[in-house]
């Protein structure tokens, strides 16, 4: 009986860049320049310890857990920001700046930035319900202790039902079904949680009592009856972590759409009368006509209404991939009311954070700053850089050549597992594995298993894994494993595995036919790093760099 189922940057990275930049500045005498360390200027333009140490913990998280930094990769990471602030300034200075389609990317980031500075503020107001959190803790952590039996045959069920309402005890009339032939499977007082259980199973025990007993339940392995011994609540931190998160990141929804709403109750009247009257499916006016309709659908005070035309036009943006078929499919006009809401939300957000100066706060101006130095940058690698790199069929099969390695799929393996607290319950499921005992049987049955929500432990459910991603333990372990083969792993941190290998995919090359675009992207990218390299070695010969950051 199968009673289981068979199977930029973050806060902490900036707290991080905060602790390094308080480093750079115990550690030298870095100048200090409206407030701020600065660990180096170009042509005037300051680059401050925050900001190398944001690099710095972004290059960390990309890099394997506990990676040192050492002083060289540090001055390595700032004369990569050196040589990219040269390259924007030079972008500037041959007006790549002024470029409309720049402009109007940079202009585009502005307004949605500043709505959502807006909306971080709103949103910081939130405040956690603690019986909400409890409520989606209590749900993670729950376990039913189930006694369950399983029968082929639904008369067989039936009778148990009937016998055991005459009062015998469930688990001895279980045992006594099994033993004449009745039951084919029974489960004695098991603690389960909700997740790992059998739909139907969860269904039936999440409204019972504790003492009470299911009626049948029909499942594709036969006709059970369930009975509810006790119900119990585990400890688990990262559950109650979760389940505050969950609570916290719904009212922090709620706290900002409650305000959005208050703005448009404020400052808002719609036009139904108008607004249902827009028909984009009827042949007349049409949507030409339409696009130019100057009818104001919503009032907002003190601002321009918003039109017809203006409408019209953000529809034909959301659907610029098909405007004909949409227009059959009715698609427009299910969409405007939720496209007007959007217009005026974009309207009010902005005006509101307008008012509260919120362009002029340092965060704002700061993500403004890094997101026009993006496109700027990438502008110069389009306009400047890369009309000047050839590539040829010569250099890309040598590239392959070189790294063909790189180009293999990996060894794979589907592993199916069970994690156990003591080793002799993980040898012990083992020595079963070996002598042919059905491993969902075991996933269901055996002593001693550890949680498999809990920290640490790993959990494979027979999808393939690449071998060379698995920690070193479980790679030394399973190395020339074949299919069948059943292997014991014991972690570092307390848990002992049964590793049951159901398949064994081995490494294979990728034809260079296949690869090739790829490989040509790495050895164009590899070029174009070169070539700003080079470039902005010539822009820095020619500039006014100082570096205070020394080795």
């Amino acid at each position: 009986m199968k009673i289981r189922s068979a199977g930029c940057v973050s806060v902490i990275g900036m707290v991080c860049c905060i602790a390094l930049g308080a480093a750079f500045a115990f550690a030298q005498d870095l100048p200090l320049v409206k407030g701020k360390r600065i660990v180096a200027s170009v042509n005037g333009e300051t680059i401050t310890a925050d900001e190398l140490a944001q690099e710095i913990s972004a290059i960390k998280k990309k890099g394997a857990s506990g990676a040192k930094i050492d002083r060289k990769t540090e001055l390595d990471v700032l004369q990569r920001l050196i040589n990219t602030r040269l390259i924007v300034q030079e972008a500037r200075n041959i007006g790549l700046d002024k470029l409309p389609e720049n402009t109007m990317m940079v202009d585009s980031y502005a307004k949605e930035a500043l709505r959502e500075e807006l909306a971080e503020k709103i949103m910081g107001g939130a405040k956690v319900n603690e019986r909400e959190v409890d409520k989606i803790y209590k749900d993670a952590v729950r376990e039913w202790k189930v006694s369950a039996v399983l029968c082929d045959k639904e008369d067989d069920a039936k009778r148990f039902e009937a016998e055991l309402k005459t009062g015998k005890n469930f688990v001895d009339l279980a045992k006594a079904f099994q033993v004449s032939g009745r039951a084919k499977q029974i489960e004695e007082g098991i603690y389960l949680k909700p997740k790992v259980m059998d739909p139907q199973f969860r269904q039936a025990v999440s409204n019972m009592a504790v003492g009470s007993t299911s009626s049948i339940v029909r499942t594709a392995s036969g006709f059970a009856v369930l009975r509810l011994e006790d119900v119990r609540y585990g400890e688990n931190p990262e559950e109650q972590s979760k389940a505050r998160q969950t609570v916290l990141e719904r009212a922090r929804q709620e706290t900002l759409k409650a305000y959005n709403e208050s703005l448009k109750t404020k400052f808002v009247t719609v036009k139904q009368d108008v607004l249902d009257g827009v028909d984009y499916e009827a042949p007349s006016p049409g949507f030409d006509a339409l696009l130019k309709d100057t009818r104001a659908v919503a009032e907002i005070k003190g601002d321009k209404p918003v039109t017809v035309g203006e409408l019209t036009e953000q529809l034909r943006y959301q659907f610029y991939h098909g405007l004909d078929r949409a227009i059959e499919r009715k698609r427009l006009n299910a969409r405007k009311g939720t496209t007007l809401d959007g217009i005026i939300h974009r309207r009010l957000f902005r005006r509101e954070a307008l008012r509260r100066g919120l362009d002029k706060t340092d965060s704002y101006r700061a993500k403004l700053r890094e997101y026009e130095a993006g496109v700027l940058f990438g502008a110069f690698i389009k306009k400047v850089i890369q009309p000047d790199i050839k590539l040829t069929e010569a250099e890309v099969k040598a590239y392959y050549d070189a790294h063909a390695k790189e180009y293999s799929a990996p060894e794979m393996m589907r592993i199916r597992s069970l994690a156990f607290t003591k080793r002799g319950d993980a040898e012990n499921v083992i020595e079963k594995l070996k002598e042919g005992a059905e491993f969902q049987w075991l996933a269901a049955h055996a002593e001693g298993q550890a949680d498999s929500n809990a920290k640490g432990v790993w959990s494979f459910d027979g999808k393939p894994v690449m071998t060379e991603g698995l920690p070193d333990g479980i790679r030394k372990v399973i190395a020339g494993a074949r299919a069948g083969d059943v292997r014991l792993h014991a972690s570092g941190d307390g848990y002992f595995y049964a590793l049951a290998i159901q398949d064994v995919i081995p490494s294979k090359p990728q034809p260079y036919e296949e690869a090739r675009q790829t490989v040509a992207q790495r050895v164009m990218n590899d070029k174009v790093k070169k070539a700003v390299e080079d470039y902005a070695g010539k822009l820095r010969s020619a500039s006014d760099v100082k570096v205070y950051l020394k080795g």
